[in-house]
């Protein structure tokens, strides 16, 4: 494919893709390798779905990858078209993919139409490689595929091991292709094209349908006609959640750019909890009706293009976020870098201790252990003594001393307004830590423990009987 003229850019999709595979099937020594021979500078983890690289990045680690594997570029590009239907699946597709058709023919019609739904989650600029399929006339039970890109036959090989990997997965069926023209190859070649055949011809019906079975009444109009074999099928729905899940993704990504990127005021701002808030408030929040990568156009040479620290949610926002949130952690610009390996950095897990009566609490770092008890995690830690949450009103202390009234600890669900479980003091010697942060589900703040006072319930000796 050296003849094969590059266009400007393509997605990052295929790079990210790229070094999911060779990580999946091979390991990051080999990744560096690749990267390394490719001169690629970008770090573990760090090419953007939908940021647009140069074709020749793209196809500069294709030809790395090639050689530090010892395979041909064609067979590496292969091994990709057929792992990229696992990455699409795992980005959020696949009851997508499942829904485009019964049969082959029918799957790649409706992929044109998907990618038409996806045009507006898309970034401008976006082109989509287009397939088309129809009966062969010449050869019983087979169809013919279609596809054109703008990049001419670059990706051809990618695109066989898609589609043999499509046919094997959604229709149980091994395909033969049959190439018969390839796209540029002459002036007239406007497209790639193949005959797809069954490898077991009994499974034919796959790639086009059942024939319809003709009857007395229109006995010859229907014998040529094929049906789908998929069952009803909402495809406006299909399209609509394919749709969703590629703003989704544009979110994830949006915010992934704002953290890495050093013009961005949400440069190293936030904690991983920080950062999974953020990712999930802006898919289910819109901002005047609109996306958050609609409302920032996040262009590398205008910061006035990124999101601010002040257009953060209300949780989040460093003017409105309160202290019980996320650890007490407030977003700063540049006060979480992420670790060597690349992990960002998370406060470790909290309680907030609290007194009902008083008002008075402390936050508490805890270790969640098997072995670590309520009593030694927080009861009797000299910090909880040091900010009197354990002190009560004189004539509450009385009650306390003359067993009329009892210490209770209440985990609290905040949202609720309702609690999770009640703890006396005797319990909290048998309860360890990893028990009470399995007991609450999980969350960006502190577990809140509420210590407060019950009256303690008296019963005569005949009420005890009964």
């Amino acid at each position: 494919h050296n003849s094969t003229l590059l266009t400007n850019v393509m997605f990052g999709w295929i790079n990210d893709c790229v070094e999911c595979l060779v990580l999946t099937q091979h390991d990051e020594e080999t990744w560096h390798r690749i990267k390394e021979k490719a001169g690629c500078s970008v770090p573990d983890g760090g090419f953007l779905r939908y940021k647009y690289y140069h074709d020749k990045e793209t196809v500069d680690l294709v030809v790395a990858a090639s050689e530090v594997l010892g395979a041909s570029v064609d067979d590496v590009l292969y091994a990709f078209g057929q792992f990229f239907v696992d990455y699409v699946r795992d980005n959020g597709y696949s009851s997508v993919l499942a829904c485009l058709g019964g049969n082959l023919r029918d799957w790649l019609s409706n992929l044109n139409s998907l990618h038409d739904q996806l045009q507006a989650a898309y970034p401008e600029g976006f082109v989509a490689p287009v397939f088309w399929s129809e009966d062969d006339e010449e050869e019983e039970g087979a169809i013919l595929v279609h596809y054109h890109s703008r990049r001419g036959s670059l990706l051809v090989p990618l695109v066989v091991g898609l589609l043999k990997r499509i046919a094997a997965d959604y229709f149980d069926i091994e395909i033969k292709l049959d190439q018969l023209q390839l796209q540029d190859e002459t002036d007239d070649a406007k497209n790639t094209s193949w005959r797809v055949t069954t490898a077991d011809p009994e499974m034919a019906y796959k790639l086009r349908g059942r024939k319809r079975l003709g009857n007395k009444k229109n006995a010859g109009a229907s014998d040529d006609q094929t049906f789908s074999t998929a069952t009803s099928t909402n495809y406006y729905a299909t399209f609509k959640e394919g749709n969703t899940q590629a703003s989704y993704l544009r979110v994830e990504e949006f915010v992934k750019r704002s953290f890495y990127n050093e013009n961005s005021e949400l440069f190293h701002a936030l904690t991983v909890e920080h950062y999974l808030y953020l990712v999930d408030y802006w898919k289910h929040t819109k901002i005047d009706d609109k996306w958050c990568f609609e409302i920032w156009s996040i262009q590398d040479d205008d910061p006035k293009s990124w999101a601010a620290l002040a257009d953060l949610p209300p949780k989040l926002n460093p003017n409105t976020i309160e202290s019980v949130h996320f650890g007490g952690k407030t977003p700063k610009t540049g006060a979480y870098p992420p670790e060597e390996d690349g992990t960002l950095q998370s406060f470790p897990p909290k309680l907030r201790v609290n007194n009902v009566s008083s008002g008075k609490f402390t936050d508490l770092t805890v270790t969640v252990s098997e072995t670590v008890t309520l009593e030694e995690a927080f009861y009797t830690n000299p910090q909880v003594d040091e900010a009197k949450v354990k002190e009560f009103s004189p004539e509450i202390e009385e009650e306390i001393k003359n067993d009329e009234s009892e210490i209770q600890c209440v985990i609290w669900d905040e949202q609720k307004k309702e609690s999770f479980h009640t703890f006396v003091l005797s319990d909290l010697s048998t309860t360890t830590t990893k028990q009470l942060f399995d007991l609450v589900p999980a969350s960006f703040d502190p577990i809140l423990i509420n210590v407060q006072t019950a009256k303690v319930l008296t019963v005569d000796d005949d009420e005890e009987d009964i």
